[in-house]
């Protein structure tokens, strides 16, 4: 473990994360949607130190993946090393990450006068997408998989996933849930089904959609749909092949690892071999709640 005066600890996943530094500021405790997933010490996963630089991050060795925007993923000295642009101004890189390949052990250097240019931009280490990258890297790994789903935990810690893409109405089916006594939604963008345990779990992420639902809590997860809209309301079971490949579709993995693409389809196969998975066909209106409540008997 790093040595250095001031850290914090966040869980998300399942998955702990140490963020240490000899500044007292880049190792507080995250605002915003990060700060409820901070959670005492305790081993760590992955083990952060963050810096400051006063020199522009470089990126180095072999260009692995591109996003097309805010980041890019070098291979360098059998290292991977991550460097992250503003969204505002995409010229310079604002921080750099370098992670061994297991992703235990990482090292953030943040370049000092972009902040001081930034003031309103707040200094965190793991700042999106950063802290996302990590979890579905250290997923990839045999753990399990994130993937574009609305998580539902209910009052008996039963947890029921709700998977789409963008537009296939998660955030609108969560807001449907969100006056219910005993429910909780752990997000209504992003899950992390944990697959690496007796049962599959499910945890809320802070990674957020419209509706702005993010929890910390898990569960058992004890059914699978995938968001259709449509004029009426049907529940139809979907299996095989088929089931895998809606939720391989809908999941977070480093496409540019083969291994870590095939962790990832380990994983997605046993959700849908072990899980029921059905095609939830919904107009979004309270009936449907109503119907999967009595169906289910959610509660």
């Amino acid at each position: 473990m790093t040595s250095a005066p001031f850290d914090t600890y966040l869980s998300v996943g399942g998955v702990t994360l140490r963020v240490a530094s000899d500044d007292p500021q880049l190792a507080s405790a995250p605002v915003g949607a990060l700060a409820p997933f901070v959670v005492d010490h305790r081993s760590a996963d992955v083990d952060i130190h963050a810096r400051w630089v006063d020199e522009t991050p470089v990126a180095s060795g072999a260009l692995l993946f591109d996003s097309g925007g805010a980041w890019q993923l070098h291979q360098s000295n059998g290292d991977l090393l991550f460097t992250v642009r503003s969204t505002i101004d995409g010229s310079t890189p604002f921080k750099s990450a370098r992670f061994d390949r297991r992703m235990t052990a990482g090292n953030v250097q943040l370049y000092r006068p972009y902040f001081q240019q930034h003031p309103d931009a707040r200094p965190h280490p793991l700042q999106y997408p950063l802290d996302e990258l990590v979890m579905i890297h250290v997923l990839s790994q045999g753990k399990g998989v994130e993937v574009h789903g609305c998580g539902l935990l209910d009052a008996r810690g039963r947890a029921y996933v709700f998977v789409g893409q963008s537009g296939a109405g998660k955030s609108t089916f969560a807001r449907l849930w969100a006056d219910r006594p005993g429910m909780t939604l752990l997000s209504d963008e992003r899950v992390v089904l944990r697959t690496d345990g007796d049962d599959i779990r499910v945890y809320g992420t802070p990674w957020q959609g419209d509706a702005h639902f993010a929890s910390p809590r898990c569960g058992e997860l004890t059914a699978l749909f995938f968001l259709n809209k449509a004029t009426t309301h049907d529940i139809l079971p979907t299996v095989g092949a088929r089931a895998a490949a809606r939720l391989f579709a809908c999941s977070f993995l480093p496409f540019h690892d083969p291994d870590a693409v095939n962790g990832t389809m380990t994983a997605v196969e046993r959700v849908t071999g072990d899980i029921p998975c059905h095609d939830l066909f919904f107009a979004p209106d309270s009936s449907i709640v109503d119907l999967l409540t009595e169906r289910l008997q959610i509660g």
